[in-house]
């Protein structure tokens, strides 16, 4: 149970280790008109500085600051893909993880809850919410099982360990279908290379279904850093 419940937790909200090395890369000064431009209010937190970080693998490495005043803040620069970023602020651990895009967007950011962001301008960001709010609703059958769990294990109830056991594999196996059916759906969004490339994350990678997934997605999502990713890791250059 414990292992389903961090599988679950690792698969709603997107875990980053920060790396102790973190290189600063130079800003990025090309115009704001060929890329983007993310500016930021946020409340509840007495940070004075935010980071930009670039996320590879399970680290992040330091691309760009910005200062704090009167709750806002402002990054500017060019990607070459949409790609997930994270945001950190001095002195907190919290990491908030949004995707950038070549676009004028624009984030809301609560110190009490940063884990739920509001983000507009960004179509991307609004299906990676989408798809974020359906998972936790899929996964909030847990709630209920839970306590039957703790009692099943209290009384040694191996017969009732095995059904709530059951009734996990049912739970994460809906995810999973939704999920796969989500990146077929917008299989011509980078949204589907993004979530693909989780699924090689998971503790069961499925490489005739995530391959499949892969051949569907449109030729200008394949160029995009995710789906290279799933390409070199299934050889299927």
């Amino acid at each position: 149970m414990k292992k389903i419940i961090l599988y679950i937790i690792g698969v709603c909200f997107i875990s980053i280790g920060c790396n102790n090395e973190v290189t600063k890369e130079p800003k990025n000064n090309l115009p704001q008109n060929n890329g983007f431009l993310l500016s930021g209010t946020i409340s509840n937190l007495t940070s004075n500085k935010t980071y930009l970080n670039k996320i590879i693998e399970n680290s992040i490495y330091v691309l760009d600051s910005s200062s704090i005043e009167d709750n806002t803040f402002e990054f500017a620069g060019i990607v070459d893909y949409p790609e997930r970023y994270a945001l950190t602020f001095k002195d907190y651990a919290t990491i908030v993880v949004l995707i950038l895009e070549n676009k004028t967007m624009h984030i809301e950011l609560d110190g009490h809850n940063l884990k739920e962001p509001i983000i507009t301008g960004s179509e991307l960001n609004s299906k990676l919410n989408e798809y974020k709010i359906a998972s936790k609703n899929i996964f909030s059958k847990i709630d209920y099982l839970f306590p039957h769990f703790q009692k099943a294990r209290l009384e040694n109830d191996a017969e009732k360990l095995d059904e709530i056991g059951s009734e996990m594999k049912k739970i994460e196996a809906e995810f999973t279908n939704y999920s796969y059916d989500f990146i077929e759906k917008n299989k011509n969004s980078y949204i589907a290379a993004m979530i693909l490339n989780d699924r090689l994350k998971t503790s069961y990678i499925d490489t005739l279904r995530i391959t499949k997934s892969y051949l569907n997605l449109s030729d200008e999502v394949k160029k995009c850093p995710d789906a290279q990713i799933i390409a070199e890791t299934l050889n299927l250059h």
